[in-house]
């Protein structure tokens, strides 16, 4: 999958904005398409569809018109992605779409999630998008300028990119009063860590995960500085938190499979006890019965 360990690739792994003026080279745009395809289907099931099109396949007249093009300097590639609009796609899509951005990561290739601050119609007609299919994120794909620009440095800072919630606000034990304690993961300690770091809108950090018994609930609590959803539909926009989740169960995944640790994804939600918080249920996951 990765030549990598996928902790290394998590850890390495940055927003990058200004690329160097060279293109994709052909090994590793065909590597890209290989893994796009390879690995499209997320937990709930849902197949996303990518497309890896170099930025030269784009009118030079046309491509500073686009809505983000302003915040990437010289990007050398976009990944465009759709996905059906069923429930769990949009977490499935943030699950594929992290999986091919931590590969160009591996492959040397830097990458910028853009999600609800495009113009898209000019990517989607890229897409060829069918009736019931979402558009919800593009990422641009570049090789690393040598040197950091201040439109790196400038929105990082504002975005506290590097700032991560304290352990105690995201991961719980049985209840949510209780904090499952950083020395009491066990086994668990990669995935969750690894969770931990993952790449979110405006670095919100939206994941909720809850250890009841073996298994392992994720929920989603929403900021209240985003709109509700049902706004979202009505701009076009796409629930960035749901990709959200779909980034974190990604992370969470990967740092199980490099602990060695086996099971499933569940979706149990009939028996999950939200205990007076408006947190939504996911998904869970469940280990390997030993």
């Amino acid at each position: 999958m990765y030549n990598t360990k996928p902790s290394h690739l998590i850890r390495q792994r940055h927003s990058c904005r200004t690329y160097q003026r060279f293109p994709l080279s052909d090994p590793d745009l065909s590597a890209l398409k290989t893994f796009a395809n390879r690995y499209a289907v997320g937990p709930f099931g849902h197949q996303s569809r990518f497309r890896v099109l170099p930025a030269s396949d784009y009118d030079p007249g046309t491509l500073p018109r686009l809505g983000t093009y302003g915040f990437i300097k010289n990007p050398a590639a976009f990944i465009l992605g759709a996905i059906s609009n069923q429930s769990g796609a949009l977490e499935d899509f943030g699950y594929s779409m992290e999986l091919l951005v931590l590969k160009a990561t591996d492959l040397g290739i830097g990458s910028c999630w853009l999600g609800g601050t495009f113009t898209k119609s000019r990517f989607a007609r890229q897409m060829d998008l069918l009736p019931d299919e979402l558009f919800p994120a593009v990422t641009a794909l570049g090789y690393p300028s040598n040197q950091i620009s201040w439109l790196d440095r400038t929105v990082r800072i504002f975005a506290g990119a590097d700032h991560r919630l304290p352990w105690d606000r995201l991961f719980f034990s049985n209840t949510w009063e209780e904090p499952l304690p950083e020395n009491q993961a066990g086994d668990y300690l990669l995935p969750l860590q690894l969770l931990r770091l993952g790449p979110s809108a405006s670095n919100k950090q939206p994941w909720r995960v809850l250890k009841e018994s073996v298994n392992w609930h994720f929920f989603l609590e929403r900021n209240p500085n985003y709109p509700p959803p049902v706004f979202g539909q009505l701009l076009d926009v796409a629930d960035l938190q749901r990709i959200d989740m779909g980034i974190a169960m990604a992370h969470f995944q990967l740092g199980l499979e490099e602990a060695g640790l086996e099971g499933k994804w569940i979706s149990i939600s009939q028996d999950i006890d939200t205990q007076g918080t408006d947190r939504e249920y996911i998904i869970s996951w469940q280990p390997n019965q030993r």
